[in-house]
């Protein structure tokens, strides 16, 4: 594998309070598809793809948005699984429960809430996907992000992260960067070390690709929660999909139900009070 390191210099700092990204984004909610998915949708795409969600599985899409990928992954993971897609933004909130409603998913679950703080219980997830948030978060802020991140996921479970990236950046990374640096409440995400972050933030890379946004490169990242067993579980990247869609997997058949029917609502799932 190459090496992670861009051009020497730091990471450019997100000097903006979640309260204007909040209202920065529920405000972009009525016109971003329009604007941004066509530049995203490739990278996201690839991401979804190395994700891939499987039957009956419990999958959180952090940073939803105008629920693209949440409606793909609610139809991956079927009647039996859990899409729960959860954002800062009301406005992007309301898009991505517009978004499931077309498709007549009734499944998933959108969530209203911040990403450093969810509602969600330890390890109630099988799967996590970002694609184009990680970066939105202040440099000294991503360790507690990815933190939280990782205790909500399974500890066998698996986090797809699809970020623009300094890996092999050159004179376009530059000039966007100049743009981020002289307005970044418009151009508020900006490229990062994405496999070191999360291989620092204790997360092992299962696969990767690279990928970009007119012509800024965009890495998109499959890893697991690092443990002892980390040699034997290289031996694939393939896994074989665990039918469980519930907390527990266990008990009768009506603790079953009754556990299925709390999954699709994840303020049941609430850690802390």
């Amino acid at each position: 594998m190459s090496t992670q390191r861009g051009p020497p210099g730091p990471i450019a700092r997100v000097p903006r309070s979640k309260a204007a990204a909040r209202e920065w984004y529920s405000a972009l909610s009525r016109w971003y598809d329009a604007v941004a998915d066509p530049f995203e949708a490739p990278a996201r795409t690839a991401g979804l793809e190395l994700l891939d969600a499987a039957p009956g599985e419990r999958v959180l899409d952090v940073g939803a948005g105008t629920g693209t990928a949440l409606v793909s992954i609610a139809r991956a993971v079927g009647p039996d699984g859990t899409a729960v897609g959860i954002d800062l933004a009301d406005g992007m909130c309301r898009a991505s429960r517009r978004a499931l409603a077309a498709a007549g998913l009734d499944r998933g679950v959108v969530v209203t809430g911040d990403a450093t703080t969810m509602p969600f219980a330890d390890d109630a997830f099988d799967a996590l996907f970002a694609s184009f948030v990680l970066e939105l978060f202040d440099t000294p802020e991503i360790p507690a992000v990815l933190a939280e991140w990782r205790r909500v996921l399974d500890p066998a479970g698996r986090l797809c992260v699809v970020s623009l990236s300094r890996r092999g950046a050159g004179p376009v990374t530059w000039l966007y960067e100049r743009v981020h640096d002289l307005a970044p409440t418009y151009v508020d995400c900006r490229p990062i070390y994405v496999r070191d972050t999360l291989r620092e933030a204790g997360f092992r890379i299962v696969d990767a690709r690279d990928e970009s946004v007119s012509r800024v490169p965009v890495e998109v990242v499959l890893c697991r929660p690092a443990s002892d067993r980390d040699d034997e579980r290289e031996r694939s990247v393939t896994r074989t999909p665990r039918p469980r869609a519930s907390v527990s997997g266990r008990g009768t058949p009506d603790q079953r139900d009754r556990q299925r029917r709390s999954a699709r609502d994840p303020l049941r799932h609430r850690s802390r009070e």
